[in-house]
């Protein structure tokens, strides 16, 4: 069964992706090859044991001629064993990598044999009972029980190596999905509150129409193309500093004045240090939207918006707040509010975890205040173009 319908990272068992294919990692080899080494070290050391309690004691220079050539052969084969068998590993079963590996070690073997056999006869004194020959095929049939153990713990670290890079590719696409889920989220969020804002928007601009305010149309279609311009363009960012997100919430004030006249009075204040804090794209617009729309619905006299927004410690606090309709009588704090909130929330948790917080709440004095509570220390992106958004100093109000 392949995992996360991923061809190249597979579970145990199948066929390992391209990606744990590479040649073995300089650490292992270093490691097989100081082992060896060590190895011929303490055949050495036994071997001069061995002459000194005979009283035939042999020098250092000639033990370490005689006895490490094999170990020295073992210190590069075993590596390229290693490197073979991550290239073509014999799991699962396949006859030709079956084959491949009973001739590698064959000839490991084999070398082995007539290096050990040919050191051993010219560079010790001990000579040997047999010409070289036979002693070559004694040697092999004596070194193959140390050989079989060699090769397959060569095999073993193969495959312990295959199986750690299996685990870091599966890590590696689960991260990627994961990415991509959540990418495909924000898309879906953010499709359902544009409908959501352009519906109210166009509705506003219907009963200017309604009421022969042709003028005032105009000027709130022009303030429209502007405001979907700024907030509809894809630049490639999920987060974006304070102040550009203050200009599409003023922007589309200035639009909602147009409708509203003197019922509607908004002031905007945020503190020069939290002007840079990053906040994900459109996400003042539910908050100011419910404001205008929910706060003036039930209230026939005029209504003043403020959208103050200051940095507080490690966090940037944003208060969208009205002296409009209070809420609904049956209204707690648990309450989820409408799409656009909800929208709000699974947002800020996409962008910041358990570290943002979004709450409505009655307002002291009267009307309704909407808290956004985020993180001070994440930082904006960077757009894919360096086109500058409009700056606050832009907007034009009738």
């Amino acid at each position: 069964m392949v995992t996360n319908g991923d061809p190249d990272v597979t579970d145990r068992g199948m066929p390992p992706s391209p990606e744990t294919r590479r040649g073995p990692p300089l650490g292992a080899v270093i490691a097989i090859a100081g082992a060896c080494l060590l190895m011929a070290l303490m055949s050495a050391a036994d071997t001069r044991f061995v002459t000194m309690h005979h009283d035939q004691a042999v020098p250092w220079d000639t033990i370490l001629a005689g006895t490490a050539p094999r170990w020295i052969l073992f210190a590069f084969a075993l590596p390229l064993v290693l490197h073979v068998t991550l290239r073509r590993p014999p799991w699962p079963f396949a006859l030709g990598t079956f084959a491949l590996h009973v001739m590698l070690f064959v000839a490991l073997a084999t070398a082995h044999a007539i290096i050990h056999g040919w050191a051993g006869l010219s560079l010790l004194p001990f000579g040997t009972m047999f010409g070289f020959q036979p002693h070559v095929i004694r040697i092999w049939l004596n070194s193959t029980p140390l050989i079989v153990p060699l090769y397959c713990a060569t095999l073993l670290t193969a495959w312990s190596i295959q199986q750690a890079r299996e685990r870091r590719a599966r890590a590696l696409r689960e991260s990627q999905l994961e990415n991509q889920l959540q990418a495909a989220r924000l898309a879906a969020l953010k499709a359902q509150l544009h409908p959501h804002f352009l519906y109210n928007t166009l509705n506003g601009i219907s009963a200017l129409v309604a009421d022969r305010q042709n003028g005032a149309a105009s000027v709130a279609l022009e303030q429209l193309a502007e405001l979907l311009h700024a907030a509809f363009r894809d630049d490639g960012r999920d987060l974006i500093p304070l102040h550009e997100e203050v200009v599409l919430a003023e922007r589309y004030l200035a639009l909602q004045q147009l409708r509203f006249r003197d019922r509607l009075r908004y002031d905007v204040a945020v503190a020069s240090d939290a002007c840079t804090c990053a906040v994900p794209p459109l996400i003042l617009q539910p908050l100011v939207e419910n404001a205008v729309v929910h706060g003036l619905a039930r209230r026939s006299g005029a209504m003043r918006l403020t959208l103050d927004a200051r940095r507080d410690g490690g966090y940037v606090t944003v208060v969208v707040a009205h002296d409009g309709a209070e809420l609904p009588a049956d209204w707690t704090p648990s309450s989820r509010g409408g799409v656009g909130l909800r929208n709000t929330r699974a947002r800020l948790m996409s962008a910041f975890g358990d570290a943002a917080e979004l709450r409505v709440q009655r307002r002291a004095g009267g009307g309704v205040e909407s808290v956004m509570r985020v993180p001070a220390g994440a930082s904006p992106d960077t757009p894919r173009d360096a086109t500058p958004r409009a700056t606050p100093n832009e907007l034009q109000t009738v």
